[in-house]
């Protein structure tokens, strides 16, 4: 009876703690036209593990993850003979911290207007859209 109580609780557990898991945030896709040719930029956001993969027209080719500490992540891929870039800002990484670190970080964050959680994107170093998450 003792190993069935066990079992049921380790089971409601496992549960819970998966139902507790961040979602993705996706930013909405955009376009943007480049040398005639017509680009949709998308990207999602992994909360729990501070992974970014960032598609272009649908082919995820840019992925990495946020250094500790670190809101700044740049992210580079070859693609249809053009290079892109994923130059992306994300202001929660460091207000999400806790703590007295997270509230300075937060307050230079709202002084600077720079809290917003973005990737700008580039096509051979012109910048084309922004995408917000």
């Amino acid at each position: 009876m003792n190993k069935l109580i066990s079992l049921i609780s380790a089971a409601v557990v496992a549960v819970a703690l998966t139902g507790c898991a961040a979602k993705p945030i996706v930013a909405q896709p955009k376009n943007a036209d480049f040398e005639g040719t017509n680009y949709e930029f998308a990207g999602v956001y992994m909360p729990d593990d501070g992974k970014v993969t960032l598609t272009i027209n649908g082919d995820p080719l840019m992925s990495g993850k946020f250094p500790p500490y670190t809101p700044k992540l740049i992210l580079k891929a070859k693609y249809a003979d053009h290079d892109f870039e994923g130059n992306c800002y994300f202001g929660s990484i460091l207000g999400n911290q806790g703590g007295a670190f997270g509230i300075i970080a937060s307050a230079v964050q709202n002084a600077k207007s720079s809290s917003a959680d973005r990737c700008d994107m580039y096509i051979s170093g012109k910048k084309l859209e922004t995408l917000f998450f």
